[in-house]
Order: C-alpha cells, then structure tokens, then sequence
C-alpha cells in the first residue's frame, strides 16, 4: 500500500462521514487520458492560506484531455473582506462580495462540480487548503481530494516562474485579466500542454498528492 493509499484510508477511518461526503477515490490504474480533471484556482482574502478565507473561484472541468470552455464554474463568495490586501492583490473589493453566493453553497457547488475527477493547479497546495478552509467552515466537512500540482511535473533549477512567465516559455496565449477563471484556464492550457506525453501512463503513477 503507498503513501497517498494509507493516508486515504486514515482519513476515511478517523473522519468517516465528514470525509466520505466531500471526497471521491479514483481508479488508480486508468490511464491519464481516462481520466478527469478539474483545473482551478482560487482568489483569498490574504496570502497566509492556512488562514485565509476564498474570495473567488474558477474551475475547467477536463474529459479525455480536452478542454471545453463551455464547462467551467465561476463565482465570488460571500465572505467579510477585514484587510485590504485582497484589494492590493486580486482587485476585489467588499461590495463585489456582498453580490457572491453564500459560503455553503460555493462548497457544495465546487464538491458537484469536482466530483470523480483529479484536481489540477499551479502550487495547487495552496488552493486546495484555502477550499479545506471553506468546505470545514462552511459544510463541516473534511476535504482531502487527489491533485496534482503542475511545478511537479517541471524541470526547474533554483527558481520556479510565474505562471504567466511558464505560459509564455511555452508559447501559450497569455490573458490580459487576471480572476481566478482566467488564471484557471491559463493554467489548463499549460496542463494540457506538459501531460501529453503522460497520457498513456497509469495516473496512479503521476505524482499525486492528497
């Protein structure tokens, strides 16, 4: 039994329903290109992400490696902004969140919408604990899905780029706006673009994370 295997198996053991409600397993041994994979990222209330609060969130849902821009989930989420680092950062200001969709929901939304797939991103560690944060506050539940950061399947030196200086070294569009949707679908772009020659390999043998 590897590592990813016995941490799902104390998790389901210790947190039961909390866990069984908000998490999926996936067949390990399908192929890359069997899978699904939902590519998101998150916008927070400020960059302590153990703390933080999700602001936004946008997510491409990816079949077969493809990716359909018609099958994305994009909203703000009420939360009380008490700093203006939120501001300085993503540009989101109070009054656009009074106008977000409750907390519960934004978790039960993103759980629908992500349910059966791989999660992707780019220091996906991050985004995945800023939605621990939401999905224990706002659904108690406990969130422990498989994802998949891209800088894992980088070849770096000392300093990991950007991601808009990784979409341009790989020839990608880059966009001029910068949400959570936007940074989403630069970063499916990349995805799509560094697990090709993945494709036929067993996702089990992806370095995934939980």
């Amino acid at each position: 039994m590897n590592l990813i295997k016995i941490k799902r198996w104390f998790y389901k053991k210790i947190y039961k329903d909390a866990f069984e409600k908000f998490n999926w397993d996936i067949d390990l041994k399908k192929s890359v290109r069997e899978n699904c994979f939902v590519v998101f990222d998150t916008e927070t209330s400020h960059a302590d992400f153990r703390t933080a609060k999700a602001l936004s969130l946008g997510a491409f849902r990816l079949e077969g490696l493809k990716l359909k821009l018609s099958d994305h989930i994009s909203f703000k989420i009420k939360n009380p902004v008490q700093s203006l680092e939120s501001i300085k950062v993503h540009g989101i200001i109070p009054d656009e969140l009074k106008e977000g969709i409750e907390p519960e929901q934004a978790c039960k939304e993103f759980i629908k919408f992500s349910y059966g797939c791989v999660l992707v991103g780019y220091f996906t560690e991050i985004d995945v604990w800023v939605m621990r944060n939401l999905i224990k506050g706002a659904c108690g539940g406990i969130f422990r899905p498989f994802y998949l950061d891209l800088v894992d399947l980088l070849e770096i030196g000392d300093k990991i780029p950007t991601l808009e200086e990784l979409t341009r070294s790989l020839n990608l569009p880059l966009s001029n706006f910068h949400d959570a949707l936007e940074d989403a679908y630069m970063t499916s772009l990349v995805f799509l673009k560094l697990i090709k020659k993945y494709e036929n390999l067993q996702i089990g043998k992806l370095p995934l994370r939980v």
